[in-house]
């Protein structure tokens, strides 16, 4: 299985392709893309051919900083239903954790995205040790500085991290001078990893765009999005079908395997092989999913319980206390 991109992520190449003068459309050619999927939704592209891509962009515009601009051109719909997602998040801690679960929209390769709380703050970090194409110098910049630039649009143009963490070698001081201005904060070049350091009160300050019922069914969206994805991991189309049958309260291991056109068994040995089970799995949705209901006060906690597929309200107020360490009442 080769790894591939969502193809709207390229739109920000064209974009700073044609304010550079450059003709986007031969570039996209040269690359062996077709700038038509640009408007085909859920469109990918392998992965290979967008490394070429990012070469010929900066051959072509001869532009060292070009990451940095071409995170100015992020639009949510970039990144199909999870951009619209990430806007509707209650915080930015909640948005970060959201692109963490659904990264394999945009990448296939295996890139690893964590967001951990310290002393100091929330460390978000990408590690790209075990990915099958290392990524060049001007997609570090690049996704380092979108994921600031789409923080900053739900929260406001004031926000910056407080370190940033960054693999690439370091570049002209020009460079460095524009990446002290974008990012507002002290920049460390070759480091040992990618990441950013954010104060808590940022990341847990409620934005304005919060809506947790248009995230929710954004994130329905993309678990749908992500089942359809060729080679798709098993438990990514189990979620897909638990998340639909939940409410009904037919999601037995029998019910999801029919569902997937599979035997129980296996369904049983290709969970087993992806490093979880199906109880498992139910367990980690229904958490997933009482983390978004929680927070939207047109359901009750006695719907939640029915939502999530529990047939009585005392095992949902058990299981959210094991998941959250307190009864969802005081979580609420």
């Amino acid at each position: 299985m080769y790894a591939s991109q969502l193809a709207s992520c390229t739109s920000t190449i064209w974009k700073a392709l044609e304010a550079s003068g450059v003709d986007s459309r031969r570039v996209f050619e040269q690359a062996g893309l077709d700038p038509e999927k640009l408007y085909e939704p859920g469109a990918r592209f392998r992965y290979r051919a967008v490394r070429r891509l990012f070469e010929l962009a900066l051959d072509h515009t001869q532009d060292p900083c070009l990451g940095l601009k071409l995170a100015r051109y992020w639009h949510p719909s970039n990144l199909h239903a999870l951009g619209y997602a990430w806007l509707a998040s209650s915080d930015l801690k909640d948005a970060l954790n959201r692109i963490i679960r659904y990264f394999r929209v945009v990448s296939t390769d295996k890139e690893e995205l964590t967001l951990v709380e310290t002393e100091r703050g929330y460390r978000f970090a990408v590690d790209v040790s075990n990915v099958v194409w290392e990524p060049i110098a001007v997609e570090y910049d690049d996704f380092m500085a979108s994921i600031v630039s789409m923080c900053r649009v739900s929260w406001g143009e004031a926000l910056t991290p407080v370190e940033l963490k960054i693999q690439r070698p370091r570049p002209p001081q020009r460079c460095v001078e524009e990446f002290a201005r974008y990012f507002k904060a002290p920049v460390e070049f070759a480091a040992h990893e990618n990441s950013l350091l954010f104060r808590k009160a940022d990341l847990e300050k409620l934005l304005p765009t919060g809506n947790v019922q248009v995230a929710r069914a954004c994130d329905r969206i993309v678990d749908e999005f992500l089942a359809g994805l060729e080679g798709a991991q098993i438990m990514v189309k189990a979620r897909a079908k638990l998340v639909e049958r939940l409410p009904s309260g037919e999601f037995s291991e029998q019910d999801i395997a029919q569902a997937l056109h599979i035997s129980v068994r296996g369904l049983q040995r290709k969970l087993k092989k992806e490093g979880t089970t199906f109880r498992r799995l139910v367990d980690d949705t229904r958490h997933d999913l009482a983390l978004q209901y929680i927070k939207d006060s047109t359901v009750s906690i006695n719907e939640m319980a029915y939502l999530l597929g529990y047939s009585e309200h005392a095992n949902f107020s058990r299981a959210f206390k094991r998941w959250t360490g307190i009864a969802p009442s005081a979580a609420r």
